[in-house]
Formats: C-alpha cells, sequence, structure tokens
C-alpha cells in the first residue's frame, strides 16, 4: 500500500498536476474524513483503496479543492440499487437492490474468481475494494478483462462495468440508475481500464 506521500506524488503525475495542489486536496480531504489520516515519517500511515478512490474522484472531475469533500462524500455514498451478470447473451444473475432484493447480484460477486472481492453497497467502498482485490486474483483471463466506470452528475449516478469469458457484470449506484431518461444536460466522467489498473497498483502495493 503507498502512504500519503506516495499517493498525492502519483497521482499529481498521473493528471499533471502541481504536487502542492493534489496535496492541499488530499488535507481538505482527510479534515472531511473522506481520507485515512497519513502521519509523516516512519509513523506514515499505509492508504487503503477507497483512499486512492476519494483522492482521485475530485482529480477526474476537475473539482475545486473547496468543492471536493462534498461532491466525493455524495459520489461514495451513492448505494447500489440494481446489477445483472450476463453470460452468451443469457442472464445469470439479477438484483434490484431498492426493491429489497441483492442476495443473487452477491452470491454472483462471491463467486467470481477474484481473491477475497466482496460486495460493497456503497460506490465507494466497492470502488475501493476492486482496486485492492479485484485484479489480484490467479485467472489471467479474468484479470485482463476491461474494467470502466462512469461517474454522471445526472442523479448522480454511476455505473460499475467489468466483461470477461465469465460474464459481463455492470452495477448501477444512485438514485438516477432506477430510471435512467436521457437529461437535456449531465456531465460525465469515465475512469478507464488502463487509469482504472493503475490505481490498483497503487492501492496495492505503491508503484505509480
Amino acid at each position: 500500500m503507498a502512504t500519503k506521500g506516495e499517493m498525492v506524488r502519483a497521482l499529481a503525475q498521473r493528471f499533471d498536476l502541481n504536487p502542492n495542489k493534489v496535496d492541499a486536496m488530499a488535507r481538505e480531504m482527510g479534515r472531511a474524513g473522506l481520507l485515512t489520516p497519513g502521519g509523516r515519517g516512519r509513523a506514515a500511515t499505509d492508504m487503503q483503496g477507497a483512499d486512492v478512490f476519494h483522492l482521485t474522484l475530485p482529480l477526474a472531475l476537475g473539482l475545486e479543492t473547496k468543492d471536493a469533500p462534498e461532491a466525493v462524500r455524495e459520489l461514495s455514498q451513492l448505494q447500489l440499487v440494481r446489477g445483472n451478470l450476463f453470460l452468451d447473451d443469457h442472464i445469470q444473475w439479477e438484483a434490484n437492490c431498492d426493491a429489497g432484493g441483492g442476495s443473487k447480484l452477491l452470491d454472483a460477486l462471491n463467486r467470481l474468481p477474484v481473491g477475497g472481492l466482496e460486495l460493497h453497497r456503497t460506490f465507494g467502498a466497492f470502488c475501493g475494494h476492486w482496486l485492492e482485490e479485484g485484479f489480484n486474483g490467479t485467472d489471467e483471463g479474468f484479470n485482463s478483462a476491461p474494467v470502466s466506470v462512469e461517474v454522471s452528475s445526472n442523479g448522480p449516478h454511476a455505473v460499475f462495468s467489468h466483461r470477461s469469458d465469465k460474464g459481463s457484470l455492470k452495477l448501477w449506484f444512485g438514485d438516477a440508475a432506477r430510471d435512467l431518461k436521457t437529461p437535456e444536460w449531465e456531465r460525465r466522467t469515465i475512469l478507464s481500464d488502463k487509469l482504472f489498473r493503475r490505481l490498483s497498483q497503487l492501492a496495492r502495493s505503491g508503484a505509480s
């Protein structure tokens, strides 16, 4: 796991930003309780996957430091409302968590060949856990499959997608996922597979 300083430097380089700006963002997020307290020197604390994801969100969304905590808290706490898993054009599992379901989806995720992967019902916790464990399994076909994360200002809502020979998994988080009508205007930000894998390396080993 990376320390706070390593995380700040790596993300500053990844987004081509001044490290001081990213450090200021991290301090503001820390004061809001959205990052693990970092410490310094030998007392520096390892960051978790959720820390990396939380700091990545405002950088990817282009938010100002003062606006980051409130926006990230709202996005991170988006609840899982539905999901499905398709294989060979046939649905294998589905869930409408907003209607009180979700057990089949829980079983589906826990049966995917990723060691230690568990379903978390909030967007931030789920993505943070995937950064730590989602590319860490022994199934090379699964590990090489693309991941994408899309965050929309509509609602807001977020969609997590993963495709492999084990199936096509899609999870919707947030109120807007109940009714995905096309709005007159929305802003969408996509975290690509390449970026998500870089973030995973940072969360698991501190590599940038």
